[in-house]
Order: C-alpha cells, then sequence, then structure tokens
C-alpha cells in the first residue's frame, strides 16, 4: 500500500507540473500576444513604405518579469525587417500557413535565441496599397525565467496538500489494516492456547473479509475431527473385539502345551486354535478393510475405470479358484465406464462373497454375481442361497458389529462396510428375499453422481 500511494504522489506531482507549466504558459502568452497586438496597431503605409511607431506600452506590459528579456522584430511584405532584431529565428512553416489562414490568432513557438530558451509569438497583417502589397508579420519573444518560476511556485504549492493528504492516507490505511489484522492475532494466540485435541470451532468475531478463512479453518477442523473419532472408533472397535479371541487362542494354547494332555485332548485343541486363528484373520481383514474404506470415502479421489473388470478382479482375489467354485458371475455388458474409487468397490464385492459363503451354506454355496445397467446407473446383485434374513432385521445388519441369526461366526462388519462404501458413490444398497430361497444384496450405483 505504501508503494502504491508513492506511486500515486508521483503521479500527481507530474501532472500538477504539466498543469502548472500550462497556467504559466498561459498567462505569459496573454502578455505576448498584448504586446505584439499593439505593436501590430502602430503599422502604418506611407508612400509604399511599412512604418511603425513603436509605442512604449507594447513592450511595458512585459515588464513584469524584470529578470526576463524581450526580443522583438516587424518585417515588411518584400521579408525587410522594418524594425527590431533582424536575426530573431524564424517560425515553423506550418505556423506561417496557420498564421495566413487565420490572421487574427496568434502562433506561439519555443526557440533558443542567444544561448537561452525564448518563447515567441507571431502574427501577420496582409496589406494592399500602391506599392505595399503582401503580409506584414509581427514577431515578439521572451525568455522564460518568469514563466519558469511561476510554475515552480505552483508545483511546490500543490505538492504540500500532495503530501499531507499521501500522509494521512497512509496512516489511515496502516490503521485500518492494524485493525483489521488485530482478530488474527487474537485467533492465533486462542488456538496456539488449545490442547492437541481441541478442535472446537472458532467463534470469533471477525470483519467480514476475514470470515470466509474462519469458515475454511473451522471446516478443516471438523474433518480432522470426524478422522480423529473415526480413528478412535476403530481402535476402540478393535481392542474389544480382538481382546476376546486372543483370549480364546492363549487358552487354547495353554491346553495344547499341557504335557499331560492325551492326543485327542492336544488335536481338539490345535483344532480350537486353528478356529481362533483364522476368526482373528477374518476380524483383522474386516477392521482393515473398514479402516481403507473409511479412509478413502473422506478422500473422495474419483477416477474412471471400467466396473466389469474391477468386479471380475475381486472376484479372482475373493476366490482365487473361482473357475471350480460356485461363484458365478455374469453380465450383458461388454464394458461398464464408471467414475469412481476402484478399490472401494473392489472391497464392496469381496465382503458380500465372503458374506454369501458364511451366511449361505445350507447345503449348497451358490453364489450368482451379476451387473446390469439401469435407466440411472448400474445394478450389482450379489445372490446365495443360505436361511436369509428376517424383514424386522434387514435394517439392523447394515449396524456396525451387527450379525443376523444365521450360525455363522462373522465379525459384523460386512454390510457396515458395503453401506459405507456405496454411499460414498451416492448409491444405495438394499436387502431382497431370492426366489428360491436365499438373499440378494442389490446395490445401486448412480453414473450422474458419479
Amino acid at each position: 500500500m505504501g508503494l502504491l500511494f508513492l506511486g500515486a504522489m508521483i503521479g500527481l506531482y507530474i501532472a500538477a507540473g504539466a498543469y502548472a507549466t500550462l497556467a504559466a504558459d498561459r498567462s505569459y502568452d496573454r502578455l505576448l500576444f498584448g504586446s505584439a497586438l499593439s505593436i501590430m496597431d502602430t503599422l502604418s503605409i506611407t508612400q509604399g513604405r511599412v512604418e511603425v511607431d513603436l509605442p512604449y506600452a507594447s513592450l511595458d506590459m512585459l515588464s513584469a518579469a524584470p529578470d526576463d528579456k524581450v526580443f522583438y522584430r516587424v518585417t515588411g511584405p518584400a521579408g525587410e525587417t522594418v524594425t527590431g532584431y533582424p536575426d530573431l529565428p524564424a517560425p515553423p512553416e506550418r505556423l506561417v500557413a496557420r498564421a495566413r489562414s487565420s490572421p487574427e490568432q496568434p502562433n506561439f513557438f519555443d526557440a533558443r535565441y542567444r544561448g537561452e530558451p525564448v518563447r515567441f509569438v507571431i502574427l501577420a497583417r496582409q496589406i494592399a496599397q500602391p506599392g505595399a502589397t503582401g503580409w506584414v508579420w509581427t514577431q515578439v519573444g521572451q525568455t522564460k525565467l518568469a514563466r519558469n518560476a511561476l510554475a515552480r511556485r505552483l508545483v511546490l504549492s500543490s505538492l504540500l496538500p500532495i503530501a499531507i493528504v499521501t500522509l494521512l492516507a497512509l496512516a489511515l490505511v496502516w490503521l485500518g489494516i492494524g485493525r483489521a489484522l488485530r482478530p488474527l492475532q487474537a485467533i492465533g494466540s486462542e488456538i496456539t492456547a488449545r490442547e492437541p485435541s481441541d478442535l472446537r470451532p472458532i467463534m470469533a468475531s471477525v470483519p467480514g473479509e476475514i470470515a470466509p478463512v474462519i469458515d475454511a479453518m473451522n471446516g478443516f477442523m471438523r474433518r480432522l475431527e470426524a478422522n480423529i473419532d473415526g480413528l478412535r472408533t476403530f481402535i476402540a472397535d478393535a481392542a474389544h473385539q480382538v481382546r476376546t479371541p486372543l483370549a480364546a487362542l492363549l487358552a487354547q494354547v495353554e491346553v495344547a502345551v499341557d504335557s499331560r494332555a492325551e492326543p485327542d485332548e492336544l488335536r481338539e485343541s490345535l483344532k480350537a486354535v486353528q478356529r481362533n486363528a483364522e476368526k482373528l484373520s477374518r476380524l483383522a481383514n474386516q477392521l482393515l478393510s473398514d479402516a481403507t474404506i473409511r479412509h478413502r470415502s473422506d478422500l473422495h479421489r474419483f477416477e474412471d475405470f471400467d466396473l466389469l473388470e474391477v468386479i471380475r478382479h475381486a472376484i479372482r482375489d475373493a476366490v482365487p479358484l473361482s473357475e471350480d467354485s460356485d461363484v458365478r458371475f455374469s453380465s450383458s455388458l461388454k464394458e461398464a465406464p464408471f467414475h469412481g474409487d476402484a478399490l472401494i468397490i473392489g472391497e464392496v464385492v469381496k465382503n458380500l462373497i465372503h458374506n454369501a459363503f458364511c451366511h449361505g451354506s445350507l447345503g449348497e454355496a451358490e453364489v450368482h454375481i451379476s451387473l446390469e445397467r439401469s435407466e440411472n446407473g448400474y445394478i450389482l446383485q450379489v445372490s446365495d442361497r443360505g436361511p436369509g434374513i428376517a424383514d424386522a432385521e434387514k435394517n439392523r445388519v447394515f449396524e456396525r458389529f451387527a450379525r443376523g441369526s444365521s450360525n455363522c461366526a462373522g465379525t459384523g462388519l460386512g454390510l457396515a462396510i458395503v453401506r459405507q462404501a456405496v454411499e460414498s458413490h451416492q448409491g444405495a444398497v438394499s436387502l431382497i428375499d431370492r426366489p428360491g430361497g436365499g438373499l440378494t444384496v442389490e446395490i445401486l450405483l448412480p453414473i450422474a453422481a458419479s
């Protein structure tokens, strides 16, 4: 702001200098014109000769500038000098032409004479007398000491108000900016004094120009608090869910290492260890999948990919020997372009396959996966031949660690992960009873929202 006002001050100074020069020239040009006009009025023609009775008043009016020198010249029709200084600088041709077209108008020009800058005026009068026909020229000049001094006085007289106004404006800007930024200092002190876990919104009153910054900071702290809460929930869930299978695992290991245990008892203990280890492995995988979905849902880093290819890849990961298994995938689509998070969609498919295997094993573990195009997007269905889910439980099973009525020792995270992943793509998930027995999980992935 200081540089801006300094530049404005320099610009005003230059403008004031130009105006002062113009004002001084106009003032002294009027005196020059009056002097030349009074000389021109004394011209007379006597026996074909131009005569001038130089009046004292014609040059006396220029005496207001005592330090300046005055030069004059009257030229006859033949170009002869009637009176004055014969070596005065000739006026430019364009001024001569203008004077002949408008004799009543003065024409001014600057030139150097005897080593000094001089301001000249020329007047022309056409005569037509016996023996004397043509143009008579009057040229009067004055050095520029007085007019330059007047221009300097005008500039200096205007410079003081310009400087005062500039300094006042700078002071006001300094105070205004300081007052506007003072709330930021208070906010900085408030945030510095807070505990690391204190992510409450900043409620300080700030000017309207700073309000968007505070809103952005509050929004960032809300997102950070949500991430921290998610991390706390993950840690609490992990600690709670892992503790039980670990305790059982340790108990079975203690029985197995007991040297007094019979071989049959030892075999049963090892089977129990295996079951608890598998349960713990599934739980760890589900917890990590849940954490991944939460994290990537917050990032919302979507890219273009082929939904068909992602589903096939997820099936291969969930069921490595899918060719020999009861997992079947069908689709009438040759390609399914989609904009979203491929990793999240892949986790959805894997969790649904695991749930179908876990809850759908009643004599036949048939799992059917299909993908079709709808009016608004894609419809993904994963169907099994299990006992299904009662209508009263269909909403509850989407909660974290909520298990259905089946005998499968699941973690209760699968459908919760699926719902969060689908909602991050603005989709919807529903549970439908499968004709002939079983359950169908139907997912709508809208294309417009992606």
